[in-house]
């Protein structure tokens, strides 16, 4: 008699979906921007009435509120579940770049198809191989709290000086394109001038000037200078065993 083998199930795809969803909605909040369903559809790439559908059943189940001006908010109930993946996501950026050495603006879309396997148990044990790192690679904070100081780049005056602390993920091209002329989170800035009637932004950076538009300013935030050492705090646990060289192999097997 043959037997029968059974595939193992698959991730529930409306589960994932409503994981997206909230983890979208606390970007957005942490970011300051004001959420919407039209907001979301963008962000998420579906359509409006796709997007209110699932923002409708999210409501009936207590994970959000929705205001009568559009305005959408995480409830006590929805908070800790779109932290939980925004936390996985974010350790999973930090695996890629810190153990797996990929770049910093080329982590995001991978970490998003990998977020949604991970475990409590996976995550902790990850958290803790990498360090506990306090930010992801794109200077996101891992931890519900970020106790930074943080402002547009195009807040600065003109000779003032500012660290890069965060970069919006809005689109890897967008990050490609902020490393390649040098903006990248840790990279201190110094503000040259800022042209008129909402012209570019010029900088000074480690690699000489670079002139940005405003609007991909907008994606980029800073800090003071003394804030931003978390970026030379690479993983010690995990990295270090991975790095370490046996100075003595062995040559015979133990007992």
């Amino acid at each position: 008699m043959e037997k029968s083998f059974h595939a193992p199930p698959r991730y529930h795809d409306t589960v994932r979906g409503v994981e997206d969803y909230l983890q979208q909605i606390k970007r957005l909040e942490e970011g300051g921007q004001r959420c919407t369903a039209t907001v979301l559809a963008q962000n998420l790439g579906v359509s409006l009435p796709s997007a209110s559908e699932m923002l409708k059943r999210l409501a009936e189940e207590g994970y959000l509120e929705r205001e009568k001006d559009g305005a959408i908010h995480l409830t006590t109930h929805g908070r800790p579940l779109a932290h939980m993946v925004l936390r996985r996501h974010r350790l999973v950026e930090r695996l890629l770049t810190d153990i797996l050495g990929m770049p910093w603006h080329e982590v995001h879309r991978e970490a998003h198809r990998l977020e949604h396997a991970i475990s409590s148990r996976v995550e902790e044990h990850l958290a803790a191989a990498l360090g506990f790192p306090e930010y992801c690679p794109h200077g996101h904070p891992i931890c519900p709290v970020d106790r930074r100081e943080l402002r547009p780049l195009d807040a600065l005056r003109s000779g003032e000086q500012a660290a890069v602390a965060q970069i919006s993920e809005i689109s890897e091209e967008l990050l490609a394109y902020l490393d390649q002329i040098g903006i990248r989170p840790g990279t201190v800035l110094t503000m040259v001038e800022a042209a008129p009637f909402d012209g570019p932004l010029t900088f000074e950076g480690e690699g000489g000037q670079m002139t940005v538009g405003r609007e991909v300013a907008a994606h980029v935030r800073v800090c003071d200078p003394a804030q931003a050492g978390w970026i030379n705090r690479r993983a010690t646990g995990f990295a270090g065993r991975v790095g370490a060289v046996d100075p003595a192999p062995q040559t015979t097997l133990p007992s």
